[in-house]
């Protein structure tokens, strides 16, 4: 068997599941486990047959989990995922608290390779009506993106992230000396409290990228996903008038690893 080269993380918000899964599985073409979150107090995916259980106001109950566990398993398409970890969890933090447990997931059972990609659903792949922001979206895990990926990561030791350069941002104004969103009193109280002494102040937006393994394993073995998860704002929180420290977070993700002496990548 091949040996596992990354670690898709994806949560799920949208339901269609099946067409997830047959999407990555056709769409990457190299090993991977995919880590997979699915936000169980989302109308789209109460809505799927079979899955929410009304009695016990939760999307699972064992029969459903392992009817889901299934139906995933039988999308899949192709030689490339090896495994598939399922986890469900209500919206909180957006799709960066589902990325937190699946990060806990994933630091059960430490991962195959050495790198994760992280990704989450806008509508189903089948249902994005153009095929310009599909490909924008999800170009990351385009074959030929894949490879450009990799073969950087196995070039340059210092280089913890690669992400589609149109989803890099900086978060700096040096000429005003402050952060530029609503977030700032967050990003500098998190900072100062999870010791990120990060210089450089590029992000990803919206959370999408390739990153070493080691970086994020080594910083949540330091503070544990679930504990920062329970700080994020539930439902659809947003950051147009006042910040969050789910926003702040989605800034933090990228620092975290900076912090630690590694860069970043725009193809």
């Amino acid at each position: 068997m091949d040996p596992v080269t990354c670690s898709l993380i994806f949560h799920n918000y949208y339901g269609q599941h099946e067409n997830w899964v047959r999407f990555f599985s056709e769409k990457i073409t190299v090993p991977f486990t995919l880590f997979y979150n699915v936000v169980e107090d989302s109308l789209y995916n109460q809505e799927e047959n079979g899955l929410y259980n009304q009695e016990e106001d939760s999307l699972y109950g064992p029969d459903q989990y392992h009817r889901l566990s299934d139906r995933l398993y039988r999308s899949v398409s192709g030689p490339w995922l090896k495994k598939i970890v399922l986890c469900r969890s209500p919206n909180q933090g957006k799709d960066i608290g589902g990325k937190l447990v699946l990060l806990d997931a994933l630091m059960q059972e430490p991962p195959d390779g050495g790198y994760i990609v992280f990704l989450h659903d806008k509508r189903s792949p089948h249902k994005i009506q153009s095929q310009q922001w599909a490909d924008q979206l999800f170009g990351i895990i385009e074959p030929e993106f894949v490879r450009k990926a990799l073969s950087l990561f196995d070039r340059k030791k210092d280089l913890g992230l690669i992400a589609a350069a149109h989803s890099i941002h900086n978060e700096y104004d040096p000429s005003l000396r402050s952060f530029i969103s609503n977030n700032g009193s967050q990003l500098t109280r998190l900072r100062q409290e999870l010791n990120i002494l990060n210089k450089d102040y590029r992000y990803v937006a919206g959370t999408m990228f390739w990153a070493r393994a080691a970086p994020l394993l080594d910083f949540f073995g330091r503070f544990p996903p679930l504990d920062i998860r329970k700080t994020l704002e539930k439902g659809n929180v947003m950051d147009e008038t006042a910040g969050s420290i789910t926003h702040a977070w989605e800034r933090l993700f990228s620092w975290l690893i900076f912090a630690q002496g590694y860069t970043i990548k725009g193809l």
